[in-house]
């Protein structure tokens, strides 16, 4: 029997999701050892590596992993599978499929080529389904017939779904050590990510998850001795490599007492490889046990503890709780000072009942706390979520406009094809231009407060009880002032407003038009707007940032702290800071950066490394000469960066926004003796 497994990325400017397609790796592992079967089973993430393994190849069964990033692809490739084996049983399964009986109905019949669906985790509905084939049921024998977890249309035209719950596994142990015995080794010599899972399942119920489901309310876990073994063959694998970074499915990392063995085995495997220096994680709502993960880790991760909203409203609206604020503010400090790393926060725009004036209360809150990465997300409508339901939507007035998800669209054949997302941009409590002014400000705190850049202006504020909050809203009114950064702001409303269609149809209409998909193509339009104009603020406007930045600082602060000393503290700040342009290296092959000599009369450098948050830069009052220099780790990280993401301005839109552009700043080494000086 002849099984494919598509979880497809549209790769025509760089690749969504540069990660191995764990889930379907897992689905064929289980597929294999439960039914010890002689199986030929293909996993494809590439679209046109499956087209054209369909002219000598077709499969018997064709199963796709369904999510926002790839649902279209995946459905455009069931239907030449199709056309090229009218035989071949199409199953669908993963996220972005719908909970209602009539919007499954509709899903159904808007596409013929799907002959069965699957709720929920798809490994056991899957091989159950093979083995009835086997068995010798045709396709038709299931459709009239679906067992647990599965649903379909049947002979008479009806919606139809097992009443029986949908099985679920006990353990992760079933699938073994999936990288060790080398079943994606493809894909990562193809230079996909290693992406691994040690835990399944979320004990909460957030509105807007898909995880939010009592399905998934149990948690599963890998057992240790698996994930070593899989630790251990990466580590060789990727000895040294620091561009490759380790992702983890875990929902919340360090929650349960499973995830210190974890923890403990990623550090023995950096102690031997010096990998993974870079490990993508979302972390548990418990910032002791947060603490104590990134105690045992020597490269570590950065640390979130999402909040989405504090109006308690919303959070009952929602189904969340959040952890009292006082203890996320604890959590940011303790961060900062034991183990010196940037901590990061999620925020939803348009959650249901909250207003301008209370998102902004939020955002003040959260920007004075210590937090150095608030993340603005607009709320998105997610099949298979309760807050997508239509009761949801016409009990909160929630008005939807949809859009291009961020790069993805491929034109194959002559087809255009292209992914879209509804997001919510107005509710009965705020309003569109709310919503605007929001997305204004979302790329204000995206540029300035959420920059690896400008965090020692961040740092300074808060050693002084300044409000990094009014800071981030002078420069919000000022912004005006400055022409260049003025520019990118306006061109970002403008692409928001342009980027929203009413339907659908609009978006598939408006794009289908070739001058309109050669804006897709160029990169002119469709990609991540935070992440686009951020990236081009700092990289060529960053001087004009920074000039923003220190005159808003030199005015809040200089109120309230000695105006003749602010302004020698402003002069040593903005020395350091000037150093951290390096936009343009990425234009052409590395250029080498002149050394450089730079005086200075508080020891900038050795204030921001401090971890001691009790000393502030005036006790750093010294005369001290650096050289600036560029160094080898540099050189190398630039010959990655361009391979990172499969395209060059997406590699330096991830670099600017996860903060490791700090990688190609030059280093600063002390040229002279430091001399006391008396000024404090």
């Amino acid at each position: 029997m002849k099984i494919a497994l598509l979880d497809l990325n549209h790769m025509t400017l760089g690749v969504h999701t540069n990660t191995v397609p764990l889930g379907i790796g897992l689905i064929a592992r289980y597929l294999k050892s439960t039914l010890n079967k002689d199986f030929d089973v293909r996993l494809f993430k590439d679209p046109l590596k499956f087209r054209d393994e369909l002219n000598t190849w077709q499969p018997d069964i064709l199963g796709l992993a369904q999510y926002a990033w790839n649902s279209r692809i995946n459905l455009h490739m069931a239907k030449l599978a199709k056309n090229k084996n009218p035989a071949c049983i199409v199953v669908a399964g993963g996220p972005d499929l719908y909970l209602a009986a009539g919007e499954r109905l509709d899903y159904l019949k808007r596409y013929p080529q799907l002959d069965l669906c699957v709720s929920y985790d798809g490994e056991i509905t899957f091989a159950n389904i093979v083995k009835r084939i086997i068995k010798g049921e045709n396709v038709s024998d299931i459709q009239n017939s679906p067992g647990p977890g599965i649903y379909s249309i049947n002979s008479n035209g009806q919606l139809i779904e097992s009443k029986e719950k949908p099985p679920r596994l006990d353990s992760l142990d079933v699938f073994g050590s999936i990288y060790a015995e080398g079943l994606l080794d493809n894909f990562l010599e193809a230079g996909f990510h290693p992406f691994v899972q040690t835990q399944r399942g979320c004990p909460f119920s957030c509105a807007y998850c898909h995880t939010s489901d009592k399905y998934y309310s149990r948690m599963i876990f890998q057992p240790e001795e698996h994930f070593a073994r899989d630790m251990e063959y990466l580590g060789r694998r990727f000895a040294g490599k620091h561009n490759v970074v380790l992702y983890m499915a875990n929902t919340n990392f360090g929650l349960f007492k499973e995830d210190f063995s974890v923890a403990k085995i990623i550090r023995q495997i950096q102690d031997k490889y010096d990998w993974p220096k870079n490990i993508n994680v979302n972390t548990g709502p418990d910032p002791d046990k947060v603490l104590e993960l990134l105690s045992i880790l020597k490269y570590k991760f950065i640390p979130s503890m999402s909040l989405q909203t504090l109006t308690p409203k919303v959070l009952s609206n929602i189904g969340r709780k959040n952890i009292p604020f006082k203890d996320f503010v604890d959590f940011q400090n303790k961060v900062t000072k034991r183990v010196g790393e940037n901590t990061t926060t999620e925020l939803i725009l348009s959650l249901p009942g909250e207003t301008k004036e209370t998102f902004l209360d939020t955002v003040s809150r959260v920007l004075d706390s210590g937090v150095q990465n608030t993340v603005i997300y607009t709320l998105m409508s997610l099949k298979g979520t309760p807050l997508a339901s239509g009761e949801m939507i016409e009990r909160y007035g929630c008005k939807l406009k949809y859009r291009i998800v961020s790069r993805c669209f491929s034109q194959i054949d002559g087809e255009k094809i292209l992914e879209t997302e509804g997001v919510v941009v107005e509710t009965k409590d705020m309003s569109y231009q709310d919503y605007l002014d929001l997305r204004g400000l979302a790329l204000v705190i995206t540029i300035f407060a959420s920059s690896a850049e400008l965090f020692p202006l961040r740092k300074f504020l808060m050693q002084h009880n300044l409000s990094v909050a009014d800071w981030i809203f002078g420069i919000n009114k000022k912004i005006s002032d400055f022409p260049g950064l003025h520019s990118v702001y306006r061109e970002f409303l403008q692409e928001t407003r342009d980027e929203l269609f009413s339907s659908e149809s609009e978006v598939d209409d408006f794009f289908n038009k070739q001058k309109n998909y050669d804006l897709l193509t160029s990169g002119v339009l469709g990609d991540n707007l935070l992440r686009k104009y951020k990236s081009i603020a700092l990289s060529k406007h960053y001087q004009e940032s920074l000039k923003l930045a220190l005159d808003e600082l030199r005015g809040y602060a200089g109120l309230k702290i000695d105006s003749e000393l602010m302004a020698r503290l402003i002069a040593n700040l903005g020395l350091y800071l000037k150093s951290r342009d390096v936009g343009d290296m990425f234009l052409d092959d590395y250029r080498n950066i002149p050394e450089q000599n730079v005086n200075m009369d508080y020891d900038v450098p050795q204030w921001v490394a401090s971890k001691d948050g009790n000393l502030k830069l005036t006790d750093f009052a010294r005369r001290v000469s650096y050289k600036l220099l560029a160094t080898d780790y540099m050189r190398n990280r630039l010959k990655d960066f361009k391979v990172m993401n499969r395209d060059p301005v997406l590699s330096l839109q991830m670099l600017y926004r996860d903060g490791h552009i700090k990688d190609f700043w030059p280093a600063w080494v002390v040229a002279k003796e430091t001399i006391t000086r008396g000024v404090k």
